[in-house]
């Protein structure tokens, strides 16, 4: 157990919100990149990039992101089945945050874009979570790049050292220890309430 713990900071996607879209980017590429390859193009994108951090408009990103991964679909009919790709949550997250948030501060930080946060928000009511959202095209700024964790610091004013951060992703995991964070790498709601057991928290 941390003392003195404020804030606890999460991810959503793979934490909260199963990840989707895998298949269907696999299907339009016809098994020209693994998934693996698919997803360090993802992360590479530079049309995902300037999209996820609210720099350019939906049409935009799509045209380039189709552009870029030669894919054989039409503006509207990816968009369709882009919105569509993070909607599905891990059963038990709301019981989860519901045990926690009359106790500590709680707050989000994703790499989430526009059309995906409106669905999350209005479907899944993703936002409710949690007393505090950062999502990455509100905020500018994309984890892992630590200025997206020092501004959720500083406006909330939480040190590090009272700051548990909880992702899937290791490069974010490092990004967040490097400012002092204590944080925990947690994959679906099922590890995430395991370790905030063995935390204490819950």
């Amino acid at each position: 157990m941390i003392k003195h713990v404020k804030l606890l900071l999460f991810d959503i996607g793979g934490v909260f919100i199963q990840l989707s879209g895998v298949e269907q980017m696999l299907a339009w590429t016809q098994g020209l990149h693994s998934e693996e390859e698919l997803w360090n193009l993802w992360l590479h994108s530079h049309a995902v990039k300037a999209f996820e951090t609210g720099r350019i408009a939906p049409h935009d990103f799509a045209r380039t992101f189709i552009q870029e991964f030669s894919l054989p679909v039409d503006t509207p009919t990816f968009l369709t089945a882009f919105a569509s790709w993070t909607t599905l949550p891990y059963p038990g997250f709301h019981e989860v945050m519901t045990a926690i948030n009359g106790t500590y501060l709680t707050a989000s930080l994703s790499n989430t874009n526009e059309l995906h946060w409106h669905h999350l928000c209005s479907q899944v009511k993703i936002d409710r979570l949690f007393h505090h959202n950062f999502p990455s095209h509100k905020l500018g700024l994309m984890k892992p790049d630590t200025a997206s964790f020092s501004h959720v610091l500083d406006t909330l004013g939480v040190s590090a050292d009272e700051t548990l951060f909880f992702d899937d992703t290791p490069v974010n995991i490092t990004a967040a220890r490097s400012l002092g964070i204590h944080a925990h790498q947690v994959c679906g709601v099922d590890h995430l309430q395991q370790t905030l057991k063995e935390l204490d928290i819950l």
